[in-house]
């Protein structure tokens, strides 16, 4: 990804998850960049062309403590205690993610014990301009 997107993404997600998110770009791979958070790197997003609109995958793995709190896993992964999950009606094996009340995210069982899931965003390009959030409200 060209440095101009990552900056803008990497804005968006600051705005939505925490402040000090990074982007790093990958190596020999120019459709992803690596989501760093406290020197750490936590996920990763991937660009999608699909249907001739470009689009970003942000995918976080989320481990869950025995007996999981999934609101206090997913504020602690983003230190965002503004983030909740709320559970999708007919559906066990996700969950939606929001920022107060703005949807911004599913959560993905990846197993049967409940202890790892995906955080999973789209982000669409025009999303990435600064004043898409004031146009939201």
């Amino acid at each position: 990804m060209e440095r101009e997107v990552l900056d803008r993404l990497q804005d968006f997600l600051r705005r939505k998850l925490n402040p000090e998110i990074g982007l790093a770009e990958r190596a020999r791979m120019k459709d992803m960049a690596e989501i760093i958070l406290n020197d750490e790197p936590i996920g990763r997003v991937t660009v999608d062309d699909e249907d001739g609109e470009r689009a970003y995958n942000v995918t976080v793995p989320i481990e869950m403590p025995p007996n999981p709190n999934l609101n206090e896993s997913i504020r602690n992964k983003f230190g965002n205690q503004k983030l909740r999950v709320v559970p999708r009606p007919k559906k066990t094996d996700s969950s939606e993610i929001y920022l107060d009340d703005e949807y911004i995210a599913v959560l993905f069982r990846d197993d049967a014990s409940g202890r790892s899931w995906t955080f999973e965003m789209a982000v669409l390009d025009f999303d990435l301009d600064p004043d898409a959030d004031d146009e939201e409200g």
